[in-house]
């Protein structure tokens, strides 16, 4: 393997894959990334077994090849390096040698043939969507799935291709998220897929703002495809709970509220609370909400916003990190909250086919 690289573009590479690698592992290539040259590009993927990130670098391949370098040491000599090009050359004794500027490095890695190879994904159901589309649907929802190892299915989000639609959804059974959009595809292709959160995390962080991602299944594996990236994963294996049910049929209110203003109040109002007393109180009135939080062992906040509602009053208590949580993940200038009484579970809605449905706290 032999190639040049512009210093800017194989750091931005390597930071997409970076996360992936296992700090510390019984099989050592696991904290090596694999560098692979070929068709003027350079490739670089790292894998936790769960998960394998592939991504590509324009470069100047003098030499097609391949090798893997521990992770750590070269994101540092790259980092580091005193020029705006990097040459990399490796032979077969796995010895990258690394040159930039007047700076030359020697890394010894583990040869190619020891890194796990990638699932192939020749045959199960495929879809394409925009990539921006997909990673807005990630991003509006999976905050909300459970960190409860014991509940495993719900530590994800689950996307299901039905009736004309692509849904997603995360909940941890005291709020859930929802974000759906038309879409097509063959009706033989229907069925659901649930995403490990870590996965979805890493789509969030590498999808970009252009082009297609197609997604691909093959029995408890999937894989996200651009031009440029390929991400595979395992599924959580099991059934996603009937998460229709959970939606209230029907509000006796419904307050229209600045989003961004709602957010800042709500993370002010929230440093006044505490692990015992973790709720905010929302106290709606004709065109007003005053939001309160009371700390025995801190003291006590209030923030009076104005808000469109016509109705009677309601006041209704939640955990500010869920109502802070969606409102910084949505993008709209307003949101709408509907409510029945201080018992049933709230709900948030914007324009777009976002719903956010959160269950609200013992008021005190």
């Amino acid at each position: 393997m032999k190639l040049k690289v512009s210093k800017d573009a194989i750091n931005a590479g390597l930071q997409k894959v970076l996360s992936v690698v296992v700090a510390r592992s019984t099989i050592p290539v696991l904290s090596n990334i694999l560098f692979r040259a070929e068709d003027g590009k350079l490739w670089l993927t790292a894998t936790d077994l769960d998960i394998t990130v592939r991504v590509a670098v324009e470069a100047e391949v003098a030499r097609d090849g391949g090798t893997t370098i521990p992770a750590r040491t070269v994101a540092g000599v790259l980092r580091e390096s005193p020029g705006p090009e990097v040459e990399i050359e490796c032979g077969e004794d796995a010895v990258a040698e690394i040159r930039s500027g007047s700076a030359v490095f020697k890394l010894r890695g583990i040869v190619e043939d020891d890194f796990p190879p990638m699932p192939s994904f020749e045959e199960g159901p495929s879809y394409a969507v925009e990539a921006s589309a997909l990673r807005a649907m990630l991003q509006r929802t999976g905050y909300a799935a459970s960190v409860d190892e014991t509940r495993e299915v719900l530590n994800g989000v689950v996307l299901a291709f039905r009736d004309g639609k692509l849904t997603a959804v995360a909940t941890d059974g005291r709020r859930l998220a929802l974000v759906e959009q038309e879409f097509e595809f063959s009706k033989e292709h229907e069925g659901e897929i649930i995403l490990p959160s870590k996965t979805v995390a890493e789509l969030i962080r590498i999808l970009g703002d252009e082009g297609t991602v197609r997604i691909a299944r093959a029995g408890s594996q999937v894989m996200f495809r651009t031009e440029g990236m390929a991400l595979t994963s395992k599924l959580i294996d099991g059934t996603f709970p009937n998460y229709r049910q959970v939606i209230p049929a029907a509000a006796e209110m419904r307050i229209a509220i600045e989003r961004e203003l709602l957010l800042n109040a709500v993370r002010r109002v929230a440093l006044l609370t505490s692990e015992r007393s973790n709720s905010v109180k929302l106290a709606f009135g004709r065109n007003r909400l005053e939001i309160s939080a009371a700390s025995p062992d801190i003291g006590e906040a209030s923030e009076t916003l104005p808000v469109k509602h016509a109705g009677g009053e309601i006041a209704v208590s939640f955990n500010p990190d869920f109502i802070v949580e969606p409102l910084r993940n949505l993008v709209t200038d307003q949101v709408y909250i509907e409510l029945s009484d201080e018992m049933n579970p709230g709900v948030i809605k914007t324009d777009d086919p976002f719903l956010y449905v959160i269950m609200p706290m013992r008021m005190s």
